[in-house]
């Protein structure tokens, strides 16, 4: 095919008016490490086999099944996102109320956050899985995620009409799960979970001073995982509620 018979090629246009503001969750995880594990030699080979694996152990949580890194338990199907995109070591997903007017259940602001966590604690078995497949000993080790919730908005390509979301929320669930590198699990306190979850699930509400953008933004955090941080990061990157 010589350059006349090609396809045009179009930079992406949207249609001039973006949807009415709707409730959204943005959920971002990355892939700690992932950068080294791309970096080794012949690692094309095992790229897509260490995503899918990651990406499967993702579709269980989101869309039920079994959570094998978790005593074999079975999870029932959440609310499916309306977006989902991958951002080179890890995935971008947005979650609007069913009929894009209303809000989330409590519940399902729950169990989302709880499943999250869930893969986070539990990744080493993940990664346990992996290795049968991939022969490199470097694997990314460690699962990260922001979870915020805000105003979206919906963006629709005129050519194919695909849709994008933008939104606050986006940008801060992408800065809370690189914030700080020791916690695998970073939330808004705007997700909306219940203070009786927070105490029951051994959370813990926290202030995150230095975020790029959010000034002292409320986070809710693995208790656990916050009081193993180095006292004198936590005092610089934290402070009391």
């Amino acid at each position: 095919m010589d350059a006349a018979d090609a396809p045009a090629w179009r930079n992406i246009s949207f249609r001039p008016k973006a949807s009415r503001a709707m409730n959204g969750i943005a959920a971002i995880f990355d892939l700690e490490g992932f950068s080294k594990f791309f970096n080794q030699p012949d690692v094309q080979e095992y790229v897509p086999s260490y995503l899918n694996h990651v990406f499967d152990a993702m579709s269980s949580i989101i869309g039920g099944g079994t959570l094998y890194w978790s005593a074999n338990k079975e999870a029932s199907p959440l609310q499916l996102p309306v977006h989902q995109k991958f951002l080179g070591d890890g995935m971008l997903y947005v979650w609007a109320p069913p009929d894009k007017e209303g809000d989330f259940s409590t519940g399902f602001i729950v169990d989302l956050a709880n499943r999250f966590w869930n893969l986070k604690t539990y990744f080493p078995e993940v990664i346990k899985r992996i290795r049968r497949d991939i022969p490199i000993a470097d694997l990314p080790p460690k699962i990260r995620f922001g979870l915020a919730r805000g105003t979206i908005y919906q963006l629709t390509n005129a050519a194919d009409g695909s849709t994008e979301y933008i939104g606050i929320c986006i940008n801060l669930a992408s800065r809370l799960q690189e914030y700080c590198a020791a916690l695998g699990f970073i939330a808004s306190a705007r997700l909306g979970l219940p203070n009786e979850v927070i105490e029951q699930h051994g959370y813990m509400k926290v202030v995150a001073k230095a975020i790029s953008g959010f000034r002292k933004e409320v986070v809710i955090v693995d208790r656990s995982e916050y009081e193993a941080i180095d006292p004198a990061l936590r005092d610089e990157l934290f402070s009391e509620v």
